[in-house]
C-alpha cells in the first residue's frame, strides 16, 4: 500500500494495489497517474451516472475461500444500456474484475492472450475460438464507451474512452477480449450469483 497527496486538493490517495496504474482521488475527482509515488493529474473526471448498483467501492466479498475488496470501477455505455466492472484485489494482491450489466455478474481474471486472436473487425458472433485449451464461442461483440471511472485502475481511462470487446462462452467458463489495447486483452472467468459472494458494505436503499 502507497500512499501520496493529490496535487490538486492536497489530499490523500492511497493505492492499495501494485498494478493500479490510475487513481481518482475521492475529493476533487482529479485523474491521477502514478509514476512511483509522484502523482501527475490528467484533469476531472467525468461524473459517473446513477445507475442503482448495489455495489460500491470498499465493498467486500468472498470468492473461493479469497476475500476481496472493490477498488476501482468503470462505467460504460453499451447498446443495451449502463455497464459497470469493478477492480478487484484479493488479499494476496491478485486482481480481478466482476463485470455488472442488467443484474448480471460475471468474475474474470487477466490471462494471456493466444497468438492467434483475430483482429477485432475480422470476428464473428458464432465463431469458435480456441482459449488455453477450451473452445469458446462468440456471444457478442460491440464498442462500448466509458462514461467515467473512480478509484483504483491499472490503465488509464476517461470519458469517451472506446473499449471494443467480444464476449465468449464454453460449457463452464466466460470470456472477455478486450481490444482497447494491442494485443488484445483477455480475461476468463465464470458467471456469478451476488449472493453467492457474501458481499458485506453494499449500498444501502432507502
Amino acid at each position: 500500500m502507497k500512499t501520496a497527496n493529490c496535487p490538486s486538493c492536497g489530499a490523500p490517495v492511497t493505492f492499495r494495489s501494485s498494478a493500479s496504474l490510475l487513481a481518482v482521488c475521492g475529493y476533487c475527482k482529479s485523474t491521477l497517474i502514478r509514476h512511483d509515488l509522484n502523482l501527475e493529474n490528467l484533469g476531472r473526471m467525468a461524473d459517473l451516472l446513477e445507475d442503482g448498483s448495489p455495489l460500491q467501492l470498499g465493498a467486500e466479498g468472498r470468492y473461493k475461500n479469497g476475500h476481496f475488496a472493490l477498488i476501482g470501477r468503470i462505467q460504460l455505455r453499451y447498446e443495451q444500456g449502463l455497464w459497470n466492472e469493478w477492480h478487484l484485489l484479493f488479499d494476496n494482491q491478485k486482481n480481478g474484475w466482476l463485470s455488472e450489466a442488467n443484474g448480471n455478474y460475471v468474475l474474470t481474471f487477466p490471462s494471456p492472450a493466444p497468438d492467434n486472436i483475430p483482429a477485432f473487425d475480422e470476428a464473428r458472433v458464432g465463431d469458435v475460438l480456441q482459449l488455453h485449451g477450451q473452445a469458446f464461442r462468440i456471444s457478442n461483440k460491440e464498442t462500448a464507451t466509458c462514461i467515467a471511472g473512480e478509484g483504483e485502475l491499472p490503465f488509464k481511462v476517461g470519458a469517451g474512452y472506446e473499449a471494443p470487446v467480444i464476449d465468449l462462452s464454453s460449457e463452464q467458463n466466460f470470456a472477455t477480449l478486450d481490444y482497447s489495447e494491442t494485443p488484445p486483452l483477455l480475461y476468463i472467468g465464470e458467471q456469478v450469483e451476488l449472493a453467492d459472494l457474501k458481499m458485506t458494505g453494499l449500498r444501502e436503499r432507502a
